[in-house]
């Protein structure tokens, strides 16, 4: 069997919770070394996985080892160097959201991989809504079923990323350091963190944006960066959608609608995973898989890389996910729409 080596920059909490948990349970993968600037996060987090080389420098790790992907798993303002220092070290790679945190940034990723063709770059999160219920959905879409799309909004929203840093200071042992409220060391605040989720669905069901404007604000968090947004985009086909985000919202909510004139589709609220009003036949709801199998984010880009197929998540999907964000940033800076070309 053959199986792809992986390398992983970034010990932190998604490696600890996400990334390692998931590879060590695929059979077509072996994580071969991990790097973290933080020496003992590098030593703890490899003994932990059984990873048998461990460096706090990720280009040295890149120059020594044989591996055939990397996963940049690391703050946010880090992603775009270390991703293009792994593509010219001729590595896949798997990209945490959000994938930068400006679009000049992206886009050099995106200039970086047309270089290297042969090569699999794939930007989460769009792989997270490759499920059954997003395909169900695509397809009453596609068959006009609820009618014109005049309206669609998508929330993402949690208590803040206090618990998360707790969680991560404990396991290593550290005092708890919030770096996502400080502006130098995230660029920006629950926008890039969450809202990059509830702009990538509706990219994800209705194709490009066209046009954004947005109110930004810090209401609750002693954060110097927004907690709470509220995005309203122009998409290419005429659909009014918001994108919403939130720090400070107690229990947490992960949801999409779409309004159309002849019905309007629910996805996530309360109780079940899609609830569909349909004109003449009323409301019915779904409980369809959550997933299509297990550790479905890193089999899929496994699979791409071993059968080259394309990712779901491309860089250029990535890239203009970001120039949604960034133009959100300078609308409410600004006070004036921002068209996106």
């Amino acid at each position: 069997m053959k199986k792809v080596r992986f390398g992983v920059v970034g010990a932190g909490g998604i490696s600890n919770h996400f990334h390692l948990p998931e590879l060590s349970q695929i059979q077509e993968a072996e994580v071969v070394a991990i790097s973290d600037i933080k020496l003992d996060r590098a030593e703890t987090t490899a003994k932990k996985f059984g990873i048998t080389r461990w460096y706090t420098d990720y280009k040295e790790m890149l120059e020594r080892e044989d591996l055939d992907a990397v996963i940049v798993a690391t703050p946010h303002p880090t992603h775009a160097k270390i991703t293009i220092d792994a593509i010219e070290a001729h590595k896949h790679v798997l990209i945490q959201k959000p994938m930068t945190t400006n679009a000049r940034d992206s886009l050099l990723i995106v200039e970086a991989s047309k270089k290297n063709p042969d090569l699999k770059i794939m930007v989460l999160p769009f792989i997270y809504y490759d499920t059954p219920v997003y395909d169900y959905v695509k397809d009453v879409l596609l068959n006009s079923e609820i009618g014109k799309i005049c309206i669609a909004e998508a929330r993402t929203s949690h208590g803040g990323p206090e618990k998360y840093q707790a969680e991560v200071a404990n396991m290593f042992g550290e005092s708890m350091d919030v770096w996502f409220f400080s502006s130098e060391r995230a660029h920006g605040g629950v926008l890039l963190d969450l809202g990059v989720y509830s702009v990538t669905r509706l990219v994800y069901l209705l194709g490009r944006a066209k046009k954004v404007s947005a109110f930004i604000a810090t209401l609750s968090k002693a954060s110097e960066v927004d907690d709470n947004n509220v995005v309203l985009i122009e998409m290419e086909c005429g659909t009014l959608a918001f994108a919403e985000s939130s720090w400070t919202q107690v229990p947490g909510q992960n949801t999409t609608s779409i309004y159309g004139d002849k019905g309007t589709i629910h996805i996530n609220y309360v109780a079940h995973n899609i609830a569909i009003y349909r004109e003449g036949l009323g409301w019915s709801y779904l409980d369809l898989p959550r997933e299509k199998e297990p550790q479905h984010a890193h089999r899929h880009f496994i699979r791409c890389i071993l059968n080259n197929e394309k990712p779901i998540g491309t860089p250029e999907e990535g890239h203009h996910v970001m120039q949604v964000l960034e133009a959100a940033y300078v609308s409410a800076k600004t006070g004036k729409t921002v068209s996106i070309y």
